[in-house]
């Protein structure tokens, strides 16, 4: 595998509550395609998603609406959301195959505010950006300015965006840096005819209902943003694939008939942009495979745009088999029923710090072994966990286990493991955590160029409180806006020596032979290092095998 697939949805909500499912909305396999594959990432970029000022409390503590039944979907078909990030109403959800996960590197989200001046997050951008597979890849989501007139203010509002959208990531600190770029949202561009020429809204509809065959090359003649386009004044860097749908907007609520108080227009759009040569041995690209709108939505006066592109990688990812392959022995074991993936690594101990002196270029194993994969200038960074046998009891004293790092693991004092639970459905879902310099026993130096392993060694407080199956998760972090995930462990046991007792006395196993030898899991919380970035509904996620909603 060689490339990655993207799925993108665009959709201004107009405040409203998700009233329709939204399975035909992200293209799941149905009963008569069943054997259709799933793309690797969803980015989901809202706009308009009922924000207020009095609930901002309330928005920052629980998921919205579309983002709860989204979770529903998408979560229960094995994804995992790697990134989220909120300006008001506007929303950007990056969901990504387990497989992946691993394979992040610079997980970094953005926001610039165009509003009122920059004053308020009603109009602006939201972003996600990320290296995986030695790609760099940056998603945008933005609502630009509204009304046919005021065409000088969303160019505005886009240079205002590409100038003040920073990343604390080296060469790609601005968006148009990446490899990869996908701008999306409802932009607000809309058709715009010579003075005295202008038709009126009633006869724009009819002229779109003698259209045929999807050719809609009259109308775009007059539209706003391909103007801007061709002028250079705004998306100029950008390409759009040909529009084969009518236009999104405005429609009556409720229906799919065109609501003539505003001219229809495509105002909700997907481009993209690729850096095709920036590598000596590789040319990128991003092939297009559909890009559509969704008629049968009609619970906003936009309808929904959708895309997916294949885009070229500069690594091939893991195989999605249970045995790992020869030439992938640095990737982690996974139980039977887990898809086995690639696991990488940035830095991991302040006390390390003879390893930081190592040469940050250095060709893993598996590239080695596979001519495909080999790059002069890219390395992967692997961590290893190795596989935890013995069930983790509750009050252990002190709990270890170990990990692997490739030599080319750059150590840094931030890094840290987080305790998930073994079905974890976001990044942002850890029960507990540890920094690494706190966890890690000292070791003999490194031998340059060679693996070197790590006991890991949780006390006391650090665990869980609650039986049942957990991951382990290693994540660097240079900075507070940057992270990168460097290996996952497999799933492992936490019981109770209570339970285990309980187990043991056979009385009790006869009478519960039809289910697990286990008493109710305990409601005790978790003392942690640091409550940062949990809330209620994700503690909830141990008391039940359901999906719970973030």
């Amino acid at each position: 595998m060689d490339t990655l697939r993207f799925y993108f949805v665009t959709w201004n909500v107009a405040t409203k509550s998700p009233g329709q499912d939204l399975n035909s909305l992200l293209d799941f396999p149905s009963q008569f395609n069943k054997n259709k594959p799933l793309p690797d990432f969803y980015a989901i970029g809202l706009q308009e998603v009922k924000s207020q000022p009095q609930n901002m409390l309330m928005d920052s503590l629980f998921s919205d609406q579309w983002t709860q039944m989204l979770n529903k979907i998408l979560c229960r078909q094995g994804f995992v959301v790697a990134k989220t990030i909120r300006l008001q109403g506007i929303l950007l959800i990056v969901y990504s195959q387990m497989k992946h996960l691993p394979h992040l590197r610079d997980i970094v989200a953005q926001y610039t505010k165009t509003g009122l001046g920059g004053l308020w997050g009603n109009k602006g951008a939201v972003s996600v950006r990320f290296n995986i597979y030695g790609v760099s890849v940056s998603l945008v989501n933005c609502h630009l300015t509204a009304h046919e007139h005021l065409l000088a203010e969303r160019i505005n509002d886009y240079n205002t965006i590409v100038k003040e959208h920073f990343y604390l990531v080296g060469e790609t600190s601005n968006i148009l840096y990446h490899d990869y770029v996908f701008w999306m949202g409802d932009l607000n561009f809309r058709t715009d005819h010579p003075a005295g020429s202008a038709p009126t809204s009633e006869e724009i509809v009819a002229t779109l209902q003698k259209v045929e065959k999807d050719k809609y090359t009259a109308l775009l003649k007059h539209d706003q943003l391909l103007a801007v386009m061709d002028s250079g004044e705004a998306f100029s860097e950008f390409t759009e694939a040909e529009i084969r749908f009518p236009p999104t907007y405005k429609f009556m609520t409720g229906s799919g008939d065109y609501d003539l108080k505003r001219k229809p227009s495509w105002t909700d759009r997907i481009l993209y942009k690729v850096i095709a040569n920036n590598y000596e041995n590789i040319t990128l690209r991003a092939d297009l495979i559909s890009y559509n709108h969704i008629p049968h939505y009609t619970v906003s006066d936009h309808k929904p745009v959708v895309a997916q592109f294949n885009i070229k990688i500069r690594q091939k990812s893991a195989p999605a088999v249970d045995t790992p392959p020869k030439a992938a022995r640095s990737q982690i074991r996974m139980r039977s029923a887990m898809v086995v993936h690639d696991s990488t690594s940035l830095g991991v101990e302040e006390g390390l710090e003879a390893c930081a002196a190592e040469p940050e270029q250095v060709e893993s194993t598996a590239e080695q072994d596979s001519e495909e994969t080999a790059f002069a200038n890219y390395t992967v960074r692997t961590v290893e966990f190795e596989p935890i046998s013995r069930i983790w009891y509750i009050g252990d004293a002190d709990f270890r286990t170990k990990c692997t790092l490739s030599p080319d693991v750059d150590i840094q004092p931030n890094d840290w493991i987080g305790i998930y639970d073994a079905n974890f459905h976001s990044l942002d879902d850890y029960i507990a955590y540890e920094y690494l310099a706190k966890v890690s026993l000292p070791q003999t130096p490194p031998v340059a160029g060679q693996p070197r392993t790590i006991t890991l060694s949780f006390p006391v407080g650090s665990g869980v409180r609650t039986p049942g199956f957990y991951r382990l998760i290693y994540f660097s972090q240079p900075s507070s806006e940057v992270r990168s995930v460097l290996g996952i462990s497999e799933p492992f046991e936490v019981s109770s020596r209570e339970d285990r007792l309980v187990s043991l006395d056979p009385c009790m196993e006869a009478s519960s032979s039809s289910s697990p030898g286990r008493s109710k899991p305990s409601t005790t919380t978790d003392i942690f290092t640091d409550f940062t970035g949990l809330d209620v509904a994700k503690l909830s996620r141990h008391f039940s095998n359901d999906l719970s909603i973030d």
